[in-house]
């Protein structure tokens, strides 16, 4: 009789795991968690921005220049807050009462610091003068108040400088009326040029 001899069980060596890589999606998101904080930051600045408002003084009806600046004047306007402009609050609105424009100013115009002026015009010492000026001898484009201007008269005297107060449309005759601020030594002498047609006015800076 022949006897079997039993096989040992065969070892089944157990798969080793291949490494695994390391992934990547971690790092993706706090990354986008990082950008959303940032845009959610961004955009609350925005709209604190474009909500977050103050009153501010505006003009209620137009003044001329060198007029007395009262409360029936003015009106209060809300504003963007962060908008990066210098302008009068109405908490501040007492600081502008009782000045004088220092330009013309526009209905809906909101005020600055230098739109309003204490000092009278003119001036111990200085005279407006009105000049009759017609077409060719004055700039095309429209004078404004404190336009620094240069006047030319001619017949050997020289250019006086001047500071424009005041300067109407052209009439149908091709002529402009300016009223500027002069030294009062000068104001006679410009009178005259105006009254002979002598007058030519030269742009020299805005106001």
């Amino acid at each position: 009789m022949t006897a079997t001899v039993a096989r040992p069980p065969e070892r089944v060596e157990a798969a080793t795991p291949r490494p695994l890589r390391p992934r990547r999606s971690s790092r993706r998101l706090l990354l986008a968690v990082t950008l959303g904080l940032i845009g959610a930051l961004l955009g609350a600045y925005a709209y604190r921005g474009a909500v977050v408002r103050e009153g501010v003084v505006a003009m209620a009806r137009p003044l001329s220049f060198g007029s007395v600046v009262q409360l029936s004047d003015l009106r209060e306007i809300q504003l963007p807050l962060d908008s990066g402009l210098t302008w009068v609050t109405w908490d501040d609105v007492g600081t502008v009462l009782g000045q004088l424009a220092a330009t013309d100013l526009r209905a809906g115009q909101t005020l600055t610091p230098d739109s309003v002026s204490p000092n009278r015009v003119p001036a111990p010492g200085e005279a407006v003068v009105g000049l009759s000026v017609e077409a060719g001898r004055v700039p095309s484009a429209a004078l404004a108040p404190r336009d620094e201007v240069l006047i030319i008269t001619g017949a050997g005297s020289p250019p006086k400088r001047a500071t424009v107060v005041r300067a109407g449309d052209v009439d149908v005759s091709g002529r402009r009326d300016v009223d500027v601020l002069v030294p009062q030594a000068d104001a006679e002498e410009l009178a005259l040029a105006s009254v002979d047609n002598r007058v030519a006015i030269v742009l020299l800076g805005r106001g």
